[in-house]
């Protein structure tokens, strides 16, 4: 799965700077946040507009002209990302207006550009899920489970080495860590899933 790279980029069109800001999102709940932080940090923008694909499959997306013309913003930001093939993406582009009007062709450009040009000069990630877990076992015990886990490709992460021994692990969701470790005794909890991002 593709997604944006987080990052951003600048685009001036007629002394107007269109600032554009990659993120990778969970989910839509992620937008208003984002959002609403790029709005506190630009005071003086004159719009924070954007588009998003929130799921894998493309079929949850959205967008936001924040003020300018009716369809000539939030929905360039979306086709630019529909294009390139990401989900789980979302682009906003603040505008610091220039004092020259570009018109609804001239905006619609502008945005399209800016975001195409984004993805374009910082190029894609690919985003894969994984699962996490927390595991709990003996000392004598987590010798071999790290064994296990490294023969496997996963890791023993955050270790803390107490009356017994506690640490997380992520895996590809093809991969069965509670019936891989079941059979030494541990104690394993799936705490829930994430994506990495390369």
């Amino acid at each position: 799965m593709l997604c944006v790279r987080t990052g951003e980029r600048e685009l001036v069109i007629k002394k107007s700077r269109f600032i554009a800001y990659g993120y990778n999102i969970a989910s839509r709940d992620e937008v208003k946040p984002i959002i609403a932080k790029l709005k506190e940090n630009h005071p003086a923008a004159r719009h924070v507009c954007y588009g998003f694909i929130a799921d894998e499959k493309g079929d949850d997306f959205g967008y936001d002209d924040n003020g300018e013309p009716n369809g000539t913003a939030g929905k360039p930001i979306y086709s630019a990302l529909a294009a390139a093939g990401v989900t789980k993406s979302l682009i906003a582009v603040v505008r610091y207006f220039g004092g020259i009007k570009l018109g609804a062709g001239g905006l619609t450009r502008a945005y399209r550009a800016s975001a195409a040009e984004f993805i374009e000069e910082l190029g894609t990630a690919t985003a894969t899920r994984v699962c996490e877990y927390s595991v709990s076992c003996g000392g004598d015990a987590y010798k071999k489970v790290a064994a296990v886990l490294s023969n496997v490709g996963c890791a023993a992460e955050n270790i803390v080495f107490a009356d017994c021994v506690t640490f997380t692990v992520t895996a590809s969701p093809q991969t069965d860590v509670i019936a891989m470790l079941k059979p030494f005794g541990v104690k394993v909890e799936k705490t829930g899933e994430k994506y990495t991002y390369m």
